[in-house]
Order: C-alpha cells, then sequence, then structure tokens
C-alpha cells in the first residue's frame, strides 16, 4: 500500500494506518532528533515531538499534494526547526548579579565553587601518598598509623616500642622524608 493511500486512511480514523505511518517515518524522526539540540529538551521529548509533526502531517494531508514522502519528511523538518527558533528567542542571559531565589547571585554562587585545577592535583597527591605508604615497610606503616592516623602520641609509640623518644622523631623524620620523595 502506499503512503498516500495510509495517510488518507489515517486522516479517516484508521489507527492501523497511522501506526504503519509512523514506524515508516520513524528512523526519520529518530535521526532528525539525534541532529538537533534545544537546550532543556531530552532525546524522548524530541521524538514526541516529530511524532506529533507527522500526526499533523496526515491531518493536514491534501490528496492534490501527490507525494506524501516529501510532504511528511518537510513537514517533520519545519517543526524540528520552528522549535529551535521558538526556544532560541527564550533563551535569556543573565548578569552577574541576577538573584537565584535563595537571596544570593550567580556571583555568589560561582565564588562558593571550587576550584576544579585545585581539586584534581589534591587526588593526585593522595593518590602518590598512598602509593608512597603501600611501599612503607610494615613496622613504617604502624608508625604512620599509630601518630597520623589513631591520633596517638610520639612519645607513646615510642614507649611501647622501647625506643627512645629521640629514635622516634629520627624514625618518624625518616618515614616523612621516604614519603616526600613519592610526592616529587
Amino acid at each position: 500500500m502506499h503512503l498516500e493511500e495510509l495517510a488518507l486512511k489515517a486522516q479517516s480514523g484508521d489507527k492501523k494506518s497511522l501506526e504503519d505511518l509512523i514506524k515508516y517515518f520513524n528512523p526519520y524522526i529518530t535521526k532528525q532528533a539525534h541532529c538537533t539540540y534545544v537546550k532543556g529538551y531530552e532525546m524522548e521529548d524530541l521524538i514526541q515531538m516529530g511524532y506529533v509533526s507527522l500526526i499533523k502531517a496526515i491531518k493536514m494531508y491534501k490528496p492534490s499534494n501527490k507525494n506524501f514522502n516529501y510532504y511528511a519528511l518537510a513537514s517533520i523538518k519545519r517543526n524540528f526547526y520552528y522549535l529551535i527558533r521558538q526556544e532560541s528567542r527564550h533563551n535569556t542571559e543573565y548578569s552577574m548579579e541576577f538573584e537565584t531565589g535563595e537571596g544570593l547571585t550567580l556571583q555568589d554562587g560561582l565564588e562558593n565553587n571550587f576550584n576544579l585545577e585545585e581539586e584534581y592535583l589534591k587526588k593526585e597527591t593522595y593518590k602518590r601518598l598512598r602509593q608512597g605508604i603501600e611501599k612503607l615497610s610494615k613496622e613504617e606503616k604502624e608508625m604512620i598509623k599509630w601518630v597520623y592516623i589513631d591520633r596517638k602520641s610520639l612519645k607513646e609509640y615510642s614507649k611501647v616500642k622501647g625506643i627512645s623518644y629521640n629514635q622516634g622523631r629520627y624514625r618518624m623524620r625518616q618515614i616523612l622524608q621516604k614519603l616526600k620523595e613519592f610526592l616529587k
């Protein structure tokens, strides 16, 4: 059955013909939706808009137009362009003093945002530090854990291990020096 016949049947209320036309034009509608970006619209929204455009084209089709395929394709494409034009008119620019509704301005929000570069450097430093700790001996890891994770004093550690406080300080300094090398 030709598309023109399906369109005329769909106009008269034949749901099967309408479904057949939607299936036929589905690849084109999907392609057009993927090639179209409209701020605030999801892909599904654009595809739905394509279906609505097709249904409008079916309702508006006159047999004197002859080629329904061309008519429907042009109609779908025009409606996508129309949507883009309409939405571009609504895109407004705001000044940095625009109030966001919470008593804050856009400028305030930007000042409170973290620095992406700083965050990246912190993560890289943390990663290298963990790698450095992994390469320490069991005793060195234990000492780091005691002082920095468990927050116990170096003096207590020295007593438990039976070494002088100065020996404990020396060992800690050596461990920290090793970790500094990993961070370079």
